[in-house]
């Protein structure tokens, strides 16, 4: 079902002369993990492979710190291509981990009707890194009926039309009637409404489903702001810092300070590597009317969502800074 790259991951190992790896899967990936190792081991039984078990959340997740306390002397992770502003110091094999899925004919056929049906002259394409292949194939099915738009990504690593959950670059860099995820469950599918402000349909490689999620987008963006507006009269604020290397953004949290004191708004800086409910109200205060999360910005909209407080993104708290409820802003 993925295509985890060995032979090119084999060569690697033993061009590096390395005896230690971390494979670093995300949580989709991990149960093929031990597949994997029995496979490595057996073409390189002088190398000891170690699975970690901490949660992946991206190419901005590079498990360093737990390579440094294991000792380890290369981390392989797979089913993300190299973050945009980050790059790992610790010697790192990204492994883009693609699924063999295609498309059917029924499958783009029920596509074409749910564009039809938005009345949509021009589409973009985006997709996971999994998926960046079926761009291209669902690119030359729709070009006959369709203007089909695939933008480019914001770093070389990636495919054209790849998106990550806090990077939509290849979306926005093209204007659209309609934009199609190619993507599993829902989660990259409303960050696609979410940054590009327009019709969204989801294309789910895995039940072969097409759903238009406009109308879920809209829904989340009316909670987005009533976050946003019950924010607006907050005059004390936390900040909450990453501490994972590719999500700690000092300079973000700096200016978010400097910004908002202009405005008369006290801050309290929090640093956190794993952001949860609990971890909130551990130190949270009475008079604590709101938070802006600098780590991962789908944190507040996802898992934060239902929070007591307003818990907001990077960009939501600009455009309260700014005084601007418009456009929307997602997710920086």
């Amino acid at each position: 079902m993925y295509i985890f790259e060995e032979d090119k991951l084999k060569d690697e190992i033993r061009n590096r002369g390395v005896k230690k790896v971390l494979l670093q899967f995300p949580d989709g990936l991990k149960p093929m993990s031990t597949e994997v190792v029995s496979r490595l081991s057996e073409a390189m039984p002088n190398v000891e492979f170690v699975v970690s078990g901490e949660p992946s959340f991206g190419s901005c997740d590079i498990a360093e710190d737990e390579a440094k306390l294991l000792g380890v002397d290369l981390i392989v992770h797979f089913g993300h291509t190299p973050y945009t502003w980050y790059y790992p110091k610790f010697p790192t094999l990204f492994v883009d981990a693609k699924s063999t899925l295609t498309l059917t004919k029924e499958e783009i056929d029920d596509l074409r009707i749910a564009i039809r049906k938005r009345e949509a002259k021009i589409v973009s394409l985006t997709s996971t890194v999994q998926h960046s292949d079926l761009v291209r194939s669902l690119r030359s099915e729709l070009e006959n009926e369709f203007e089909v738009r695939v933008g480019k990504p914001s770093n070389p690593f990636m495919y054209d039309g790849q998106v990550w959950g806090c990077d939509y670059k290849a979306a926005t860099s093209v204007d659209a009637d309609v934009y199609v995820s190619i993507s599993g469950g829902e989660f990259h599918s409303l960050g696609l409404g979410l940054a590009t402000g327009k019709p969204t349909i989801k294309l789910d490689p895995y039940t072969g489903k097409i759903a238009d999620v406009t109308q879920e987008v809209w829904r989340v963006l009316k909670v987005r702001y009533s976050k946003i507006y019950k924010a607006i009269e907050g005059r004390t604020w936390g900040i909450i810092q990453g501490l994972k290397v590719g999500q700690n953004r000092p300079l973000m949290v700096k200016q978010l300070e400097l910004s908002l004191s202009r405005k008369g708004v006290r801050t309290f800086v929090f640093t956190s590597k794993y952001l949860t409910r609990d971890v909130i109200r551990n130190f949270d205060r009475s008079y604590i009317d709101a938070y802006v999360v600098t780590s991962c910005p789908r944190l507040p909209t996802d898992d934060l969502y239902d929070f007591e407080k307003p818990i907001l993104t990077p960009g939501e708290a600009k455009m309260i800074i700014v005084g601007k409820m418009e456009p929307y802003i997602f997710p920086w």
